[in-house]
């Protein structure tokens, strides 16, 4: 019977022993994971600065692109006064060329025939001209 007794208690010691190895790696698995939670916990934080940048970063370029919305409808309001300008001063030089324009062709018309009606003067004082000589 101590034979027994002998033979139980080896396997408890032994079943014990597993126990303890069985313990120590549950803790070390425990421990790992605690390192695993750790990790994931610095990545977490280290995503949330990334995104807290990326917000950031979005502010900034909706600040940009309002200044360069502003900046365009300036662009386009001056390029407008400049256009309504440009057609104002352009529709009343050309219109005074055009009408400089009338009064030089009046005026040429007016010189030509003046010129037509001297032309028909000279022609008849030479002719007369020549008569006179004809008749001396």
């Amino acid at each position: 019977m101590e034979e027994k007794i002998l033979s139980i208690l080896g396997e408890l010691l032994k079943g014990q022993e597993e126990l303890r190895n069985d313990v120590t790696a549950l803790k070390v698995g425990q421990e790992e994971l605690r390192n695993d939670v750790t990790a994931l916990k610095v990545g977490q934080e280290e995503l949330r600065d990334d995104v807290t940048a990326l917000k950031v970063g979005q502010e900034e370029l909706r600040n940009d692109v309002t200044a360069l919305k502003i900046g365009q409808e300036a662009l386009t309001s001056e390029v407008t006064h400049i256009k309504l300008t440009l057609e104002n001063e352009t529709n009343v030089k050309i219109q005074a060329l055009f009408d400089a324009r009338e009064v030089q062709k009046d005026v040429n018309q007016h010189i030509f025939t003046e010129l037509d009606q001297i032309k028909g003067k000279l022609d008849r004082l030479q002719i007369e001209t020549a008569h006179v000589r004809v008749v001396k």
